[in-house]
């Protein structure tokens, strides 16, 4: 005898696509190929956008083309290693190739620009941050720390020309503290810098770093005084009765003693400082202290 069963299936319930489906076609003319779990992307997965012609790049100011992206999703997100390509016609163009997170670059990536230029270093949320070299259209390279998508905190920037900045950034500009080679003068610039501009600095000659054997063509002239002795002199006398006040209380000793710790990070270094060659002590009761051999 053969039963019958009657199974009833609930209107309300919802389908899922879970597993792996070959291709599956989006309404606006995208692409995905790859596994699915309840009807999103997950795991390993390759989706291509729909193809934009030059009429949208005029309308809304996209890349013509279709983007490729080939790599991990992890609930209908990209999440963790993928790369991007655009694709004209034949031709394959890399975009990005990297680290995901919640869709969006994060961790360690490498990108190419449209204009030439190439990162590679640290992403948060889309943004270069952290440590990472840019290398420019116009062949400078940079290499330090990043923030928010702008060069901020210490870096190196090479320049086409071989000249180079060593310092502080901030904001995208050379701010602060900083150091710059010219390296085809021969001579080098030390001081602080505010929004690429040098506020305050003190050039050096050093032939040994010029990368040619010509001279200087802009030399540094040197410092002539009719009488060096008598001028110096005087300002020691000028000034020698302050020596005698009376001592600083012991709060404001401690004050300076913090402002002269913090100061010496931004102190230039020795070599800048050349040795005097004026006779300042035997008219004046001073002695000096220096290692110097005074000429």
């Amino acid at each position: 005898m053969r039963t019958c069963v009657q199974r009833f299936v609930c209107p309300n319930k919802p389908v899922y696509s879970t597993g792996v489906r070959s291709t599956f076609v989006y309404p606006n003319g995208g692409t995905y190929k790859g596994y699915w779990l309840r009807n999103e992307c997950n795991a390993w997965g390759v989706k291509t956008t729909a193809e934009r012609t030059a009429s949208d790049y005029a309308q809304k100011k996209q890349p013509e083309g279709q983007l490729k992206y080939s790599g991990t999703w992890s609930k209908g997100k990209r999440q963790g290693c993928g790369s991007v390509v655009r694709k004209r016609g034949t031709d394959l163009q890399a975009v990005y190739n990297g680290q995901w997170y919640d869709d969006m670059k994060c961790g360690m990536g490498k990108q190419f620009y449209t204009d030439g230029c190439v990162y590679f270093g640290y992403w948060v949320r889309n943004r270069r941050h952290g440590l990472g070299i840019q290398w420019f259209g116009d062949g400078s390279i940079y290499v330090g720390e990043w923030e928010t998508d702008f060069r901020h905190g210490l870096g190196v920037h090479f320049y086409a020309n071989g000249n180079r900045y060593e310092g502080h950034f901030a904001r995208g500009f050379k701010n602060g503290e900083g150091v710059f080679y010219h390296m085809h003068t021969g001579q080098i610039q030390k001081g602080v810098w505010e929004n690429d501009n040098a506020k305050t600095s003190v050039v050096q000659d050093e032939p040994i770093i010029r990368c040619n054997d010509a001279p200087t063509p802009y030399p540094i002239p040197p410092l002539h005084l009719k009488y060096p002795n008598e001028i110096m002199c005087d300002l020691f006398r000028r000034y020698r009765p302050m020596a005698n006040k009376p001592r600083r209380r012991f709060n404001d000793k401690v004050s300076l003693e913090f402002v002269h710790h913090k100061r010496q990070f931004a102190s230039f270094e020795e070599s800048v400082a050349t040795p005097t060659r004026l006779d300042l002590y035997p008219n004046s009761g001073f002695v000096c202290t220096c290692n110097c051999k005074i000429l």
